[in-house]
């Protein structure tokens, strides 16, 4: 892979728009030199905030696509794919499409991102649905948890890509070859959860080139107990949601403790300065950026109410996936499953 990397940037998805993105973009632009990125969405809102930034000497390696359709948080991803094919999404898309950039990121609606990744980049061969997931900080490491929400329907067939899906994925972000992997399940027993779930159990314990290690709850993802945690978008998205939750409660926490007395003021301050220490360490904007696995392109999802330093970490993500060439190595192991 050549030593310049680009990367294709929607400015317009998210909750705060460019206003977010473009202090991301300058920060990465400073932090990789090789680096260079083309921001997709209306010349009149982004080249403002541009020249706010006052970098001029970045100006070489930043270019912008002027792109005056954008695909709201609103919007019905059929809507999306049938009348926004000139939206700064879909023209980052589009980049990855015909080589000109090696991974795109955006905070856009993810029904829209998904039908369109779908439509201008294709399924690899042998995918039936691509997946969104991440790598989540735990107690040994890290897991990778998939899916988040791209599908709340899923078979036990496709259960079983996740898995293979995710096992690539997670070997990018640790280079480790033997992954243990798990189903999301209401309970660790054998005949606990649905019927599909139950199933899928039985295709991954078939599959000997897969560590399967069986069911395991909520609580269990963030243990280190296994490398790659599968189940459907529904159950997905809200134990990561769920878990952001209650790391931003315990944030704030660290803020509003009260002591008064000499004992409780020493202990209070202790525990205040433990939990900004944790929440520094798991603060969900440090985590931030979601891969959309069996698409022919590498394509990283952002929060969609990211801020410029979540952003800037979803970017990171997306340099990772670039570097790593993620999209040909899913492509290849699913190939060998044929």
């Amino acid at each position: 892979m050549s030593s310049q990397l680009r990367l294709a940037v929607d400015a317009m998805g998210g909750d705060l728009g460019p206003r977010s993105v473009v202090p991301a973009c300058i920060r990465f632009l400073q932090r990789f030199p090789q680096a260079e990125l083309t921001l997709y969405g209306p010349h009149s809102q982004l080249q403002p905030l541009i020249d706010a930034e006052r970098h001029p000497e970045l100006k070489s390696r930043l270019e912008l696509a002027p792109c005056e359709q954008v695909v709201t948080q609103s919007c019905n991803p059929l809507h999306a794919l049938r009348r926004k094919r000139e939206s700064s999404m879909a023209c980052a898309l589009q980049a990855v499409a015909s080589g000109k950039a090696q991974a795109m990121v955006t905070s856009g609606n993810t029904g829209a991102l998904l039908a369109l990744s779908r439509s201008l980049l294709g399924n690899i061969p042998g995918v039936r649905r691509p997946a969104l997931g991440k790598s989540v900080p735990t107690e040994r490491g890290s897991c990778f948890l998939l899916d988040l929400g791209a599908n709340t329907d899923c078979s036990a067939e496709d259960l079983l890509q996740f898995a293979r899906m995710g096992i690539e994925a997670q070997r990018v972000h640790t280079g480790s070859g033997k992954l243990r992997v798990a189903l999301l399940n209401i309970g660790a027993e054998p005949h606990k959860g649905t019927e599909e779930i139950r199933r899928a159990g039985e295709l991954l314990e078939a599959d000997t080139a897969i560590d399967y290690v069986g069911f395991v709850e909520g609580h269990d993802i963030f243990t280190g107990v296994v490398d790659v945690v599968v189940c459907d978008g529904l159950m997905g998205n809200v134990a990561i949601k769920t878990a952001e939750g209650v790391i931003r409660l315990m944030g704030q926490k660290a803020f509003t403790i009260e002591a008064k007395g000499s004992i409780k003021r020493f202990f209070g301050q202790l525990a205040i300065k433990l939990l900004r220490k944790w929440r520094t360490q798991v603060e969900p904007a440090r985590y931030n950026g979601a891969s959309f696995l069996g698409v022919r392109g590498n394509v990283v999802k952002s929060h969609g109410g990211a801020s410029s330093e979540a952003f800037y970490r979803a970017m990171i993500t997306a340099k990772e996936c670039a570097e790593a060439d993620l999209a040909h190595r899913l492509a290849s192991a699913m190939a060998q499953q044929v």
